[in-house]
């Protein structure tokens, strides 16, 4: 588990900083189209690894397809200020991620059926969705920001500036915090459930699974919460509800309630994550956003990664009620922190903004 972790971090570390760049500095109607074009390319390649002599070729077209994904990602999330009002960012970014979801699960439903009678087939239709999704995209017509030529290539002092804005701050340390925890508790659960059932690598992905369905849960919560309670509350009610949810976990000591608390904390951390979203797309400057959204989102990534090697490490030390009793402490340490530290609103200020 800890080295797939580990592996997983490098298209992070590696094209984060690249995908903000890009989208920064470029057409992001034309990155998109010609990131598909590429993946379409990329796709096609990978069948040779449908034969063994060429099996090494889809670990590299794997990794090259991630890398590629981080680009698109982040020049999606930094066009929806060119697409929608402020206000209407939440729902532009809850309903993204909804659909993503679908599409993907959609998209691997037809994959496993194709692949055992031919894997060839499989991939050559998922390199006419690639291609079709190009052509979708150049038939944009609106401006979806063809980067900023006036300010000063490689000068970080712009974008240090608007990562010390109360507003950005607050939202990335709160979703890199949770996504920290709950990376810890993830690991936990995961190895409980190996250890009680002896599932090994399909435990962890059951995990995942349940995690995987409390956060699409969220996405589908997240305008309805963010209409009806202001960001602060949002974070500290995400922070207070996670540390009850473990603690009960911690006391039932049960695969079972872990799984379902690994749902219920995802389901919180998405409703916060797509509000702190909308949150660095509505209050950094244009021509920054592509810098600050792929900081943003290569921190709290990176964030969940090393919280579930740590996750890794505790439970070989600890008990799993101990570690997941270290886990509702930190969720409710953090719930009060988050209560109190300046969050960048100003009297009056909408829950909106």
């Amino acid at each position: 588990m800890a080295w797939t972790l580990l592996i997983s971090a490098i298209p992070l570390i590696v094209v984060g900083p690249i995908a903000g760049h890009l989208a920064d500095r470029f057409n992001r109607k034309a990155l998109l189209k010609r990131g598909h074009i590429a993946r379409a390319l990329i796709t096609a390649s990978a069948i040779l690894a449908t034969s063994s002599q060429f099996r090494v070729a889809g670990y590299i077209v794997f990794a090259a397809l991630l890398g590629i994904t981080r680009i698109l990602y982040t020049a999606r999330a930094t066009a929806f200020p060119r697409l929608v009002r402020k206000h209407e960012l939440v729902a532009a970014d809850s309903t993204s991620l909804i659909i993503g979801v679908i599409a993907g699960s959609t998209g691997a439903g037809i994959g496993m059926a194709l692949v055992g009678h031919s894997a060839t087939a499989a991939l050559l239709i998922a390199v006419l969705g690639q291609s079709f999704a190009a052509f979708l995209f150049g038939r944009i017509s609106i401006d979806l920001g063809k980067g900023a030529k006036n300010s000063s290539r490689g000068h970080v002092s712009p974008i240090i500036h608007q990562l010390k804005k109360p507003k950005t701050k607050f939202a990335m340390f709160a979703t890199a915090s949770h996504r920290f925890i709950l990376g810890i508790c993830i690991a936990s659960i995961s190895l409980l459930v190996d250890s009680s059932y002896g599932l090994h690598t399909t435990g962890y992905v059951a995990v995942l699974g349940f995690s995987a369905a409390g956060a699409f849960c969220g996405s589908v919560t997240a305008e309805w919460v963010s209409e009806h309670f202001p960001r602060r509350s949002i974070t500290v009610i995400a922070f207070a509800a996670s540390s009850v949810i473990t603690l009960i976990a911690c006391i039932a000591a049960t695969p079972r309630i872990g799984l379902l608390s690994v749902a219920v904390a995802s389901f919180l951390f998405q409703n916060l994550r797509v509000r702190s979203d909308a949150t660095i797309q509505a209050n950094v400057s244009k021509s920054n956003i592509g810098h600050v959204f792929a900081a943003y989102d290569m921190l709290y990534n990176l964030a969940f990664i090393i919280g579930a090697i740590v996750g890794i490490g505790l439970s070989g030390l600890l008990t799993f009620a101990a570690v997941l009793a270290c886990v509702s402490v930190s969720f409710a340490a953090m719930s009060i922190v988050f209560a109190i530290i300046n969050d960048g609103k100003q009297d009056g200020e909408t829950s909106q903004s």
